[in-house]
């Protein structure tokens, strides 16, 4: 996920149409479902789907965006990634009394051609069923670096390591993510190749 291409959905949502933040949040819900896999407690993942996570957490960021204050993607994806963490905790403290109602989007929500869908969706469920897997460390480094898009220096101080740690880290998680997605491949059937 390019972050030229971020910040650019960023700014066209901030200042456009329904349209634009719909394109903005369909561009973000990848990411927040891969998050959300690696973030849910064992409890909470048995009752939840990260799907279910990250629909909660687009609905409270289309809600929130126009009090968005910042322009940087940074400052924009640490936002976002805010009210996931809210909306974790919110689930989690709740579970048992929300009901759920289910969202209807708007009609031009998606431009995506289905065949497309699919094939990010196979992909997107594929490292969602891995992630659980993972070492907590693993699982940590891949949200830090890859979802919320922090720079090393500021994993380093999240995690408490050297920058050279997390570097080292980040690359034996790939390596484990990587394994984990093929070996449920091998149980689940064909992996998707990229075009």
């Amino acid at each position: 996920m390019d972050l030229g291409q971020t910040q650019t959905l960023i700014l066209r949502a901030l200042d456009g149409t329904e349209k634009d933040k719909s394109t903005l949040l369909e561009y973000l819900r990848p990411r927040l479902v891969l998050w959300a896999a690696g973030r849910l407690s064992p409890a909470l993942r048995s009752k939840l789907e990260p799907d279910d996570v990250a629909q909660e957490a687009l609905i409270a960021i289309h809600r929130g965006i126009g009090g968005f204050q910042g322009r940087d993607d940074r400052q924009f994806l640490a936002w976002v990634f805010k009210i996931a963490e809210n909306r974790i905790r919110d689930l989690a403290d709740h579970h048992g009394a929300q009901k759920r109602q289910p969202v209807i989007p708007p009609q031009d929500f998606s431009q995506t051609s289905p065949s497309t869908a699919a094939a990010r969706r196979e992909e997107v469920d594929r490292v969602a069923r891995a992630l659980p897997g993972l070492p907590d460390d693993y699982r940590q480094v891949l949200s830090l670096r890859r979802f919320e898009e922090r720079e090393v220096r500021e994993i380093a101080e999240i995690m408490d390591r050297s920058e050279n740690a997390v570097r080292i880290l980040y690359c034996r998680a790939l390596k484990a993510l990587r394994k984990a997605m093929d070996d449920g491949a091998e149980d689940g059937g064909p992996v998707p190749q990229k075009p």
